[in-house]
């Protein structure tokens, strides 16, 4: 007998990522976006994948498609408009980067054009012509009108809703209703200090990164206070922290259903703890490549889910035995050794930017 995958809708920012180095030369254009991510990654890890959204016209647009296309995501929810122009985000590589490894711009440093994503009521659910694809989880990243609307969709069909803001935004009432469809919340402590302010009753799991000291969560049916866990403490070789939340949401997401969460109200302390480990896990790795999914370019998908369970699983197995903290970083030799795979170790080829068709 098969047994199906389970699928991820998702809305809220796809776009071309492309890497540009300290000299100013592109390495890569790839898929991206907070919801591009982390689709793409659990797409790439064998989930079904569903992208909701509205591209432009363009080759950048064909771009985004051809890599959804590669892991088999169902792009019938992907629309394009000829009056939109699809999202470009410049990562600009640090050459010192000590506290920061990169900054992101929607400006191109060829021409100077920006292209920022647009929102309007045009990608609302009430618009499609049939009805939106079955999925155990919806992801969401930032609150819109018509994102908030899919997630009160999927929520009141059972589904496991997952809302990762970068900000509160200026409509703090959109913000607040997005709170009433979401299960699991995430977010950097650098973006949001916190919820205090906003009625959370629908919220199971808050979920607070806070870059090199790790994170802390809490969940509402068991009534506890804060649980930090810390971060694995990366090597010397750490080349990029971008798209390091992106692979902790995947790998979180990844990990509640790989252990047998069939829905929102089996998600507990132990397998929230389980969860985040395994998605820490990945995040490290990634931060060893460069660009937000580099780490898909260094290893296969089996791997890179076997070096996670590995890592995780040593982690948690030091934690039972009071060997670590669970808030303090986790030093593991396993993680130096990965500085030497050859794969890792190498750099990507850079393209001038004179070949680089800017104008996506």
């Amino acid at each position: 007998m098969t047994i199906q995958a389970p699928r991820i809708a998702g809305a809220g920012l796809f776009a071309v990522d492309v890497l540009v180095g300290p000299d100013g030369d592109v390495s890569k254009c790839s898929l991206g976006g907070s919801a591009g991510n982390v689709l793409a990654i659990l797409g790439s890890l064998g989930w079904g994948t569903s992208p909701i959204g509205m591209l432009g016209d363009d080759s950048a647009a064909d771009m985004l498609q051809d890599e959804f296309s590669a892991i088999g995501a169902d792009l019938t929810f992907m629309r394009r408009s000829d009056d939109r122009r699809t999202p470009v985000v410049y990562q600009h590589q640090l050459s010192q980067p000590e506290s920061h490894t990169h900054r992101f711009s929607f400006t191109c440093p060829c021409c100077g054009t920006r292209r920022k994503p647009q929102w309007d009521l045009r990608d609302h659910p009430a618009t499609y012509d049939t009805e939106l694809p079955s999925a155990s989880v919806f992801f969401l990243d930032r609150p819109t009108e018509s994102g908030i609307a899919m997630a009160q969709h999927y929520a009141e069909l059972g589904g496991l809703v997952v809302f990762e803001p970068s900000e509160i935004g200026s409509d703090v009432a959109l913000f607040r209703k997005a709170l009433q469809y979401s299960h699991i919340v995430k977010y950097a402590d650098d973006r949001i200090n916190g919820l205090e302010d906003f009625d959370t009753s629908s919220v199971i799991v808050e979920i607070q990164t806070r870059g090199p000291r790790g994170l802390r969560f809490k969940t509402a049916n068991l009534h506890l206070d804060w649980f930090e866990l810390g971060a694995y403490a990366l090597p010397t070789h750490k080349r990029d922290t971008a798209g390091a939340g992106d692979w902790c949401t995947a790998g979180l997401i990844y990990k509640l259903f790989n252990d047998g969460v069939s829905s929102r109200d089996d998600v507990g302390h132990e397998s929230l703890l389980n969860a985040l480990a395994f998605g820490q896990a990945l995040s490290a790795f990634n931060c060893m490549t460069e660009g937000a999914r580099g780490l898909l370019d260094a290893w296969r998908p089996e791997k890179i889910v076997e070096q996670a369970r590995e890592l995780s699983s040593l982690r948690l197995s030091a934690m039972l035995e009071n060997q670590i903290a669970p808030s303090s970083p986790m030093s593991e030799d396993f993680l130096v050794r990965l500085v030497d795979d050859s794969i890792f170790a190498q750099r990507k080829s850079h393209l001038s930017t004179n070949n680089f068709l800017c104008c996506l």
